[in-house]
C-alpha cells in the first residue's frame, strides 16, 4: 500500500530524532530535577515508541493477511469456476503475490519491524555518540 503524505518522511525522522534526544535528556538527568520531569520523559518517550511499534505492527500485520490470502487464492480450486472468475483470481493471484508492507514515497521508506528497530539503534547509536562527545568532567 503506497502513501504519499507530504508529511510521512518529515514524521518519521522527527520521531526518531525525538526519541534519540528524549533518551538523552533521560540519561544525562540531574537528580537534583523533579521526578515528575524524570517521569514526564519516560512517558513521551514510551509514547513515541508505542505509537511506532504500532504503525510497524500493523504493517507487518498487513503484509501476514496478504500472504494467508494468497495461500488461501493458491489452495482453493478455482481452477474448476467459471472463465470470468478464473480471470478475477488471476488479477487477485497477482496482486497478492507482492508484499504488501505500509510503504511512502513509492517505496523509498517501506515500514516493517526492521524498520523500527533500525529506528531504535539509529537513537540508541545517537545518545551514545552524545554520552561519549559530552562526557561530564
Amino acid at each position: 500500500m503506497n502513501l504519499y503524505s507530504p508529511i510521512a518522511l518529515l514524521t518519521i525522522f522527527v520521531g526518531t530524532i525525538g526519541v534519540a534526544l528524549i533518551l538523552y535528556q533521560i540519561m544525562l538527568f540531574d537528580p537534583a530535577l523533579s521526578v515528575i520531569r524524570l517521569l514526564k520523559l519516560i512517558a513521551e518517550v514510551g509514547t513515541v515508541l508505542v505509537a511506532s511499534f504500532f504503525i510497524a505492527n500493523m504493517s507487518e500485520l498487513l503484509d501476514d493477511c496478504n500472504g494467508r490470502m494468497r495461500r488461501a487464492l493458491v489452495d482453493c480450486s478455482w481452477i474448476n469456476c467459471a472463465c470470468a472468475t478464473q480471470r478475477d483470481i488471476c488479477i487477485l493471484l497477482r496482486r497478492v503475490q507482492r508484499a504488501q508492507y505500509l510503504t511512502f514515497y513509492g517505496g523509498l521508506i517501506v515500514v516493517t519491524r526492521m524498520h523500527y528497530m533500525n529506528g531504535i539503534k539509529l537513537a540508541y547509536s545517537f545518545v551514545n555518540y552524545m554520552r561519549v562527545l559530552y562526557k561530564p568532567k
